[in-house]
């Protein structure tokens, strides 16, 4: 059971929606890039790095890092 201190994780305007949903993504991506790194480790098939980089690369092309926010990828055209 949580304490009074704990941050809540609930979500009462759009802002902290889309904090929560990008943290959840990142620690997502993180998890996932981590497999394929060490898939290649354990195999040295280089298509576990270009799969690695390719996930980076998509998330900070959908990630504004001026304003810390989630733009989707049809607002970017």
């Amino acid at each position: 059971m949580s304490t009074p201190n704990e941050q809540s994780r609930v979500c009462n305007t759009l802002e902290q929606m889309e904090k929560l949903i990008m943290d959840i993504t990142q620690h997502d991506l993180n998890h996932q890039m981590q497999k394929l790194v060490s898939d290649y480790k354990k195999t040295g098939n280089e298509h576990y790095l270009e799969d690695a980089a390719y996930l980076r690369s998509e998330f900070e092309t959908w990630w504004n890092k001026d304003t810390s926010e989630f733009v989707p990828p049809a607002q970017l055209a």
